[in-house]
């Protein structure tokens, strides 16, 4: 238990060092120099896979944020579906697509989280998810969801599987090497592209 709750806290210290407009360090020394400035009624929109998702059940990375920036009034939305990937996203007929979506959502700021579903293609899927990753990047930055200038990109990396010492579950070995290549597949893009990039890995 609490070990659990030691990651947890170090999860939410790495998603908070980005509103702290501070320097993210990887864990290869690597200090990389966009910051993230929060501005006074700034929409900060979550998208990506179950991890985004879940953040809908509990407010803990928001009432943070709020309490760290009380006079920002900032404004919440989470558009996170499990299964979603950077360019599958499954919805209904006629749902609209997520360009719309970020434009009825009025995005400022987009928390992206992304990686984790591609890198069960392993290896293979690699070069794609690159091409996916810019693409995805590049067309979201010419949009003008806030009706005004492009949106503030934070691309986060998908987290390690946890080993559960279950017999009943693997134990994340496999999926784990996956996750190192795509993650730095991610952070690679990200700094081709100048957008902001947590390691969470």
């Amino acid at each position: 238990m609490k070990k659990n709750q030691s990651r947890i806290k170090l999860f939410a210290l790495a998603m908070l060092a980005v509103c702290f407009s501070q320097s993210i360090l990887f864990q290869d020394g690597f200090a990389q120099d966009k910051k993230l400035t929060l501005k006074k009624g700034d929409h900060i929109v979550y998208i990506g896979n179950t991890m985004a998702d879940r953040m809908q059940h509990h407010g803990w990375l928001e009432t943070q944020i709020h309490a760290l920036h009380p006079m920002l009034e900032l404004t919440f939305r989470n558009l996170g579906f499990a299964g979603d990937e950077l360019k599958t996203r499954p919805r209904s007929q006629s749902f609209g697509s997520p360009d719309e979506w970020l434009t009825k959502c009025k995005a400022d700021v987009i928390f992206c989280f992304f990686g984790y579903n591609e890198s069960l293609k392993g290896p293979e899927g690699l070069d794609r998810f690159r091409t996916d990753l810019s693409e995805t990047i590049n067309g979201m930055l010419t949009q003008r969801y806030n009706g005004k200038s492009a949106p503030r990109l934070v691309f986060f990396s998908p987290i390690a599987h946890e080993d559960l010492n279950s017999p009943h579950l693997p134990d994340g070995s496999a999926n784990n090497k996956n996750l190192i290549l795509y993650t730095a597949a991610m952070r690679e893009v990200c700094k081709e592209n100048d957008v902001l990039f947590v390691d969470l890995f």
